[in-house]
């Protein structure tokens, strides 16, 4: 190639390992961070080892992240799952009780917004349920007792984090 850009192969991520110029690919041909067993990475930026990130179709399948929940009843539960650069999140059986209660949102997995931003989501009960984002957590707001019991709150949403280096929760 005149670029000197190439399409390169092995295992584990290239970022921070392999040095390639711009346009080169690297495909991952292990599953340590991808239920697919592969992922596609794209050289997007530098000259050096990093700048490489993850293509389109890279998914890491649902995640079961219930252990991250704070403040919710008994039966509730979360999934997440991202496939390039979007994010989806289901929260559901939440019951405020009064309290706010929230989904801490690991690192790869996090909303593209910059402080806090309201998120959107419709569910079973409501035309709506509003989800805040404060850079660490979606938090789902108090209001009467069990408000969102028996609900399910889908979120979908960008990120801009780096392809996470490993997975959250347990696959679901």
């Amino acid at each position: 190639f005149t670029s000197g850009a190439s399409h390169l192969s092995g295992t584990g991520t290239p970022e921070g390992i392999v040095t390639a110029a711009p346009g080169s690919t690297w495909l991952q041909t292990d599953s340590t961070t991808d239920v697919k067993g592969w992922i596609r990475w794209v050289k997007a930026t530098g000259t050096g080892n990093t700048g490489w990130v993850a293509g389109p179709e890279a998914d890491t399948g649902w995640r079961n992240v219930t252990a991250s929940i704070t403040g919710s009843q008994s039966g509730a539960g979360a999934l997440i799952r991202r496939v390039g650069k979007q994010v989806s999140v289901t929260i559901y059986k939440i019951a405020d009780n009064g309290a706010t209660d929230g989904l801490t949102v690991a690192a790869g997995f996090r909303p593209s917004l910059v402080g806090y931003g309201q998120l959107f989501a419709v569910n079973s009960l409501t035309a709506n349920g509003a989800m805040w984002w404060n850079g660490t957590t979606i938090l789902i707001p108090a209001g009467g007792a069990d408000d969102y019991a028996g609900t399910y709150l889908p979120v979908n949403y960008s990120t801009d984090d780096a392809w996470p280096s490993s997975l959250p929760g347990s696959a679901a």
